[in-house]
This record gives C-alpha cells, structure tokens and sequence, in this order.
C-alpha cells in the first residue's frame, strides 16, 4: 500500500482518503501525478497544493463518496478516467448498493492506479467499442411480494 503526506500538514494520508485526520484539509487524487493533494476551495472548483497551477473538480461518482479522484476543471469530461469505464452501476436509491458500489469502486481505482503506473492502454468502449473495457456492477433486484432477481453470469 502507497502512503502519501498531505501537504497542508505533512500528516500521513491514503489511496482512499477524502480528509485530513490531522488539519482537515479536503483531500483528492491526481490520476496524471499518481499523488493525493491537499486542497483549497475556489468557488465550485479546487486548487491542489500538488499542481497549484490549475483548477480541479472531483470526478461526479465523488458525489456518493465512490471516487476522491480529480479531473481538470476545464475538461469536458465529469468522470474521471477510471470512472468513464462504468457501463452499468446498481441501483443507487438504494443504500445497500451505495454501500457495496463504493467497496467495489475502491478495487477498480486500486486495479487503474496498477494499469496506469505500467503505462498500460486502459481504453473504454466510448474510444474501442470492439476492445475497450467496460465494468457492469450489477445488483439483486427486489421484486414485488418479497422476491428476489439473483445477479447471475448469464443464462444456466
């Protein structure tokens, strides 16, 4: 596991950290610098003590607290790369499926920062629709009179 220091305080922090335990500053991860940075709010967008130059937002799965990685805030784009590779994702009405969406969103990051630092291709099927990979987390399905829809590989 890498370890990272926030830059606001030097305090070590995670893969997986959104806050500072130390100075509760607001953490993100920069995908391109493979490195967590301490931020500072500006309006709706960050600035990252790690690439103070520019302007970031969080990837929009940040919003179920499934992702703390960053993309430019002038791209067009509102996931970020491993993210864009999401073709089907659960029902999130339902706590249940957030809860085990963002165990399952902590792997694929972990599996992305691993295919990025060995300078893999890592196409989605918007940029290869023949090859490029796509993820389809799928969930039960509760039907009506206490039934259930098993997820399964396919037809038995």
């Amino acid at each position: 596991m890498k370890f990272f220091a926030c830059q606001s305080c030097g305090t070590t922090v995670y893969f997986d950290s959104t806050v500072c335990v130390n100075c509760g500053a607001r953490l993100g991860y920069l995908p391109e610098r493979f490195q967590m940075s301490a931020l500072e709010p500006h309006g709706n967008r960050w600035k990252a003590l790690a690439a103070p130059d520019r302007f970031f937002t969080f990837c929009a799965n940040g919003e179920y607290d499934a992702c703390n990685w960053l993309i430019p805030a002038d791209g067009v784009a509102p996931l970020c790369l491993a993210c864009r590779h999401n073709r089907t994702v659960p029902d999130l009405s339902s706590q249940v499926n957030v809860v085990q969406w963002r165990k399952i969103e902590l792997a694929k990051r972990w599996l992305f920062y691993s295919l990025m630092r060995w300078r893999l291709p890592v196409p989605n099927r918007t940029e290869d629709p023949e090859n490029g990979l796509a993820f389809d987390f799928l969930a039960e399905i509760t039907k009506p009179y206490g039934t259930v829809e098993p997820v399964h590989d396919g037809p038995r």
